[in-house]
């Protein structure tokens, strides 16, 4: 059926405007993720000189990831706690639903989108007979993009996810509208294209387009939004997308050092006085460029008063310095320790490298928190598709998220012997001092019972 985009606020209204919005977005994001893949345009330079571009190709530095990643590895979710089950362990059919879906791979990747490109979005389905849990899916930002309320951000009032199947020679759309009574309905559009056409050759329009089918019906709205360091207007920021101009500077300082020293390797020579053109014996035309062809074992035999000039070295230590000052103001900006980005940083002082990782676990704390609310959603929508609304509360579902910080093990048994001596909970201190995860914790039980069991049964 041919898609009417004309009624405002439609089916086919919407999906105009998230394909005009997902496709205007398009240039900014696949700029985003080209620098965390180290991918980006070279330094600024001449672009009609194929050496020079080799040059500007191997300048350019993969600060991105570093930046990401520093971040990324500190986010890690443990388990969930419901109202249904509020033991400290977290609630194991939330556990099951997370483990059926590998979610402890597939959530990485969220946090890595999200942390580099500014959004990553997770889609929830039905229960798929396959894992026996409802389906949950990690969606890229360039292909999947909500439209949300103004007035609360946390709610979405259209979402669509885009995939081109090159095999098949289709593009397929699939929009998701709330409806009044807190469900959601999914209607698809499908268009033919050529077969095994680049992904580049997307057109962000509707034309072609066709309804597929019939709208599916959804227990809950099954896209959920991960922004990254959003504003009050709703709008995200990727980890290191307000520094990028940092690091395109000290691309081109490095570009500039590579230049100067590759001069310096190949040394501009000149000849000061005239060269004969003919050989004054002979009469034949003298070849200098071949005679004076550099060797380790060439010896020249010039005319008299022909002198030799050879260009002089340049001190490349200012060059070093200013990148090392960049370098430093990039890590003060982000909030990168040092001893991350240069191993040399990594003999200062503890006290130094304390207050340095420091600033790296608030702005993890911080990422933390802005990712909670989202994870939650998407349990409880995971819950509503498996027909459990006594777990789909989301008011009662706690994200547990490992802790940011990191201690040896030293540190770690130290803290938990004072902690016991003080009074605290063993599973307190098992998970928050030793920072076992609630499934080792949960065994760990097991085997303290059936410990004091053997301990306890005469011999």
């Amino acid at each position: 059926m041919t898609i009417d985009t004309s009624p405002a606020y439609s089916p086919g209204w919407w999906l105009n405007t998230l394909l005009f919005e997902l496709g205007s977005r398009q240039d900014r994001l696949t700029n985003l993720y080209d620098y965390y893949r180290g991918e980006q345009s070279g330094p600024w330079g001449p672009t009609n000189t194929e050496a020079y571009q080799r040059f500007q190709s191997k300048a350019r530095t993969n600060w991105a990831s570093l930046i990401v990643e520093a971040t990324r590895e500190r986010m890690k979710v443990v388990g969930f706690r419901t109202g249904a089950d509020g033991d400290d362990l977290g609630d194991r059919e939330a556990g099951r639903i997370w483990r059926a879906n590998d979610m402890d791979v597939q959530s990485l990747r969220l946090h890595r989108a999200k942390l580099a490109m500014g959004d990553a979005y997770a889609m929830v389905g039905p229960v798929d007979p396959r894992i026996g849990a409802p389906r949950i899916t990690v969606e890229d930002p360039r292909t999947c993009i909500t439209s949300d309320d103004p007035a609360d951000h946390r709610r979405p009032r259209a979402a669509l996810k885009v995939v081109r199947d090159s095999v098949m020679g289709r593009d397929v759309a699939r929009l998701f509208l709330p409806r009044d009574d807190g469900r959601a309905v999914m209607l698809t559009a499908t268009r033919d294209v050529p077969r095994q056409i680049e992904s580049t050759g997307f057109d962000w329009t509707t034309a072609g387009f066709e309804w597929a089918a019939q709208g599916v019906l959804f227990p809950a709205f099954p896209v959920v939004r991960f922004p990254n360091r959003a504003g009050v207007d709703g709008v995200s920021l990727g980890e290191f997308e307000d520094v990028i101009d940092d690091i395109d500077r000290i691309d081109l300082m490095i570009l500039q050092r590579m230049m100067v020293a590759v001069m310096q390797a190949f040394r501009q020579r000149a000849v000061k006085g005239d060269l004969p053109h003919t050989d004054p014996e002979t009469g034949e035309a003298v070849d200098w460029a071949s005679l004076l062809k550099a060797d380790p074992g060439a010896l020249w035999n010039l005319p008299a008063g022909i002198e030799l000039w050879e260009s002089s070295n340049v001190d490349l230590t200012p060059i070093l310095e200013s990148v090392k000052a960049d370098v430093r103001d990039l890590a003060a900006t982000t909030r990168t320790p040092m001893f991350y980005i240069t191993p040399d940083a990594a003999g200062g002082s503890a006290e130094g490298a304390s207050l340095q990782r420091e600033g790296l676990i608030f702005k993890a704390r911080d990422r933390i928190e802005e990712t909670t609310d989202p994870w939650g959603q998407t349990m409880a929508t995971a819950f509503l598709m498996a027909g459990d609304t006594a777990r789909a509360d989301r008011s009662q579902i706690e994200v547990i998220w490992q802790p940011p910080e990191r201690f040896s093990l030293a540190e770690r048994y130290d803290a938990a012997a004072k902690a016991q001596a003080a009074g605290v909970p063993w599973r307190t201190v098992m998970l928050d001092v030793l920072q076992f995860t609630p499934p080792q914790v949960d065994q760990m039980e097991q085997q303290r019972t059936q410990d004091s069991f053997l301990t306890d049964t005469p011999p």
